[in-house]
């Protein structure tokens, strides 16, 4: 079985609030009986992860790109590891890691390529690149393991044509919410993007990235639910599993 764990479910800087509505910085941990990945190591890390080092190590990173409140917290997390850890992205993010970050002890930065799948452990995983921010390259990433699929898109100017390729048939995808009623060139707007994700193929769809423009949590759940009870809001510390799929389907 896949759990997965949202450490952090906002936009940069976090969102004020309260209960679920106040959120840190992006960043989702995916455990299995193959170890833990970790996508993006924000700048919230120490309130995300309190016990890290006591209880749970890390065994692979992912970034969705360069920007700090995706790869702020990689000093920090470099110091708190204690052996050698994968780190992967895209090149432009390497560099821009490897020009902030003049030494990094543990954390061994690998670079991937756009629709060029690698294999870890268990879980086959794919890159794809995807309009975000102009001054690098950013990601959304798909994970498949044993039955279960996942895609993280946490950062997204638009919808296109290869990311819903992308998550065909996968058990969840975990998309930009940052706009609501409100257009900026670097997010997806929730209203006018829902109606579109809700037909592609998939059997969850939650949000992430959420902003400051949204409504709270429980007013944004009954609008998404309303639409489609596949679809939902991410939380900071929220939990699920993810049942391999049967051979039946």
């Amino acid at each position: 079985m896949v759990t997965l764990r949202f450490l952090g479910t906002g936009p940069a800087g976090g969102r004020p609030g309260r209960g679920r509505s106040r959120r840190t910085e992006s960043s989702l941990l995916i455990r299995s009986d193959d170890g833990v990945i970790l996508i993006d190591v924000t700048r919230d890390l120490e309130r995300q992860l309190p016990w890290f080092g006591r209880s749970e190590h890390v065994d692979l990173v992912l970034l969705t790109h360069a920007h700090r409140d995706a790869s702020g917290g990689v000093v920090r997390l470099d110091r708190a590891l204690t052996s050698s850890v994968p780190l992967v992205a895209a090149r432009s993010t390497l560099r821009a890691l490897r020009a902030r970050h003049r030494r990094l002890q543990h954390l061994e930065l690998r670079s991937a390529a756009s629709r060029s799948p690698f294999e870890w452990r268990s879980w086959t995983i794919t890159p794809l690149a995807v309009p975000h921010a102009r001054d690098c390259t950013t990601f959304a990433w798909r994970l498949d393991r044993a039955g279960t699929s996942l895609v993280y898109a946490s950062d997204i100017a638009r919808l296109t044509p290869g990311l819903a390729s992308l998550c065909e048939s996968c058990d969840l995808l975990v998309l930009d919410g940052a706009m609501w009623r409100r257009r900026i060139f670097t997010h997806l707007e929730i209203r006018s993007t829902i109606p579109v994700v809700a037909r592609w193929p998939v059997k969850q769809i939650l949000l992430t990235q959420i902003g400051r423009s949204t409504p709270s949590h429980e007013i944004l759940e009954r609008w998404l639910h309303s639409l489609d009870p596949r679809i939902g809001a991410a939380y900071d510390g929220m939990e699920l599993a993810l049942v391999p799929s049967s051979p039946n389907g």
